[in-house]
Parts: C-alpha cells; sequence; structure tokens
C-alpha cells in the first residue's frame, strides 16, 4: 500500500509538501536544537541580507561537512523564517531517495522541506524558482566522518556548482563547525564503501552520548558565506573550462569561510582537509 501511495503521489519528486509548523515547533526539534546549540550566523551579514531582500533571490546553499547523520539539517529547517525571511518558504533541501521509502521517515522529510536528491528534481524546482540546501559531500563524506577532523568530499563533486551557473544563480558556501564532533566513529572499511558505492546503502560506526546514537552536546555553527555567482560566455551552457574554473573558486571560498571563523568559534588548531 505504501509502495503504491509514493507511485500515486510521488510529490517528493516535485516540490515536496514542507510543513513549515511542523518543522519549526515540534517539540522533539527544539529539544535537539538546544542539546546541539544550533545556531546560524552570517559571515558577512551586510552582504548576504542585501542580496536576500533582492526580488526573486534564489541560490543553492552548499553546506559542509555531512556529518554522521547531518543532525543539522532537519533542524534548521525550522529556523529558515529567522535568517532567510524572505525566501525561507521557498528553500527545498535534497535528500536520498531511500528516506522517502520508510513511512514515518518519509512523513518527516517531507515535512521538513525535503525534495528527492535526483538531478530531474532538483532541476525542476529550480525552473520553479526555488532555492537549494544540498549536502555534496553525501554517503561518501559521512563514512570519511571523524571527531576531531575538519574533512569535505568535493574535489569530485561539481554538478551542484554546473546546477547554479546552468540556471545563472549563485552558490552559498557553508560551514557547519561542531558537526564532525557530535559523535565517536570507527574508520570505514572495504564493505561498508562498497556498500555504499554499489548499494547506496550507507553504514556509518557511530556512537555518542553514553553509547547510544543520541549525539553529543557539542555546540553546532552553521556559517553562511557570501553567495558566489559564476558566469558563463553563453546563457544556460557551461563549459568544462568554465565549470572547471568555478569549481575551483567555490573551493578557495570554501576554505576562506572556514579559516576567518575557525579561530572566533573555537578550532583555530584545525586545518580543512579537502579530498
Amino acid at each position: 500500500m505504501f509502495l503504491l501511495y509514493n507511485v500515486v503521489d510521488p510529490c517528493q519528486k516535485k516540490l515536496g509538501r514542507t510543513w513549515h509548523p511542523f518543522a519549526k515547533a515540534f517539540p522533539f526539534f527544539h529539544i535537539m536544537r538546544e542539546h546541539i546549540g544550533l545556531n546560524v550566523v552570517k559571515s558577512n551579514p551586510k552582504v548576504f541580507d542585501k542580496w536576500e531582500a533582492k526580488e526573486g533571490a534564489q541560490c543553492i546553499f552548499a553546506i559542509f561537512p555531512h556529518g554522521v547523520g547531518s543532525d543539522f539539517r532537519v533542524l534548521l529547517q525550522g529556523m529558515l523564517p529567522d535568517f532567510l525571511p524572505n525566501i525561507h518558504e521557498k528553500v527545498r533541501s535534497l535528500a536520498a531517495s531511500v528516506l522517502f521509502q520508510l513511512p514515518l521517515l518519509r512523513l518527516i522529510t517531507l515535512m521538513t522541506g525535503c525534495v528527492d536528491a535526483g538531478r530531474a528534481t532538483a532541476t525542476y524546482n529550480l525552473k520553479k524558482g526555488n532555492s537549494l540546501i544540498i549536502l555534496p559531500g553525501g554517503e561518501q563524506e559521512q563514512l570519511l566522518t571523524k571527531k576531531g577532523v575538519e574533512c569535505v568530499y568535493v574535489k569530485k563533486r561539481k554538478g551542484f556548482v554546473k546546477l547554479a551557473m546552468a540556471r545563472g544563480i549563485p552558490v552559498v558556501p557553508t560551514y557547519v563547525f561542531g558537526c564532525n564532533d557530535l559523535y565517536e566513529t570507527k574508520e570505514a572499511g572495504p564493505i561498508r564503501f562498497w556498500l555504499m558505492k554499489n548499494m547506496h546503502v550507507c553504514l556509518p560506526n557511530a556512537r555518542g552520548l553514553y553509547g547510544t546514537y543520541c549525539p553529543y552536546p557539542v555546540k553546532n555553527t552553521v556559517v553562511v558565506g557570501d553567495p558566489v555567482t559564476f558566469p558563463t560566455k553563453e546563457k544556460g551552457v557551461v563549459t568544462q573550462e568554465e565549470l572547471d574554473e568555478a569549481h575551483a573558486l567555490f573551493v578557495d571560498k570554501l576554505k576562506e569561510l572556514f579559516d576567518k571563523h575557525k579561530g572566533p568559534l573555537g578550532y583555530g588548531d584545525r586545518e580543512l582537509i579537502v579530498v
């Protein structure tokens, strides 16, 4: 019956079915935001707010790192009205297809602003004027998560930049400090990487508070950078050279964002590893 429902109403492959009051006020989400001290900081508030106030403002938020479970992603949805007052209703997050195949997870995933992570769905939402939240590192970065280490998997991930360039919209580099420290992890062996690559099943080996899957009470700060636009010679057409240059620029901007804020946020002894 549930599989039939997915076929009859595949809203995750369209615009989703966000329920903003649930994302903001669900008691468990409030408790978890307090538990990990989730906070959003704009790197340059004047620059970002001026852009966000423009009519038709649209972008792709590229958030790193993924972390063990990207706990911040679900919790962040209810905070969007506070730091995106003008466009929060037109923001969707890309989520793994498997999350829409499990009844309860499907419901929560949809109500917290998610749509399917397929390219067709992402393109459809951008054409409809929505902005996207993307975790480009995905499952690969998830398995690479190690407490105390700031590592992002982005060298081979250029699709989000190409999406933005094709639509002529900016990418906003975003970094979540504290995300990698929520759990103790063990190095992923070849079997888990094989499952991830061939079966699209990610099995992080992690434990948190009291040996459970409850995260440690580590403050998470989402730092939002400045929108970065990558021009193309021909509108809607992205050459490989243009894409490579734009991607390299994005990585530089992400590093700059990390280096600017790591000291004030208590991570001055860490370096960003890009793989």
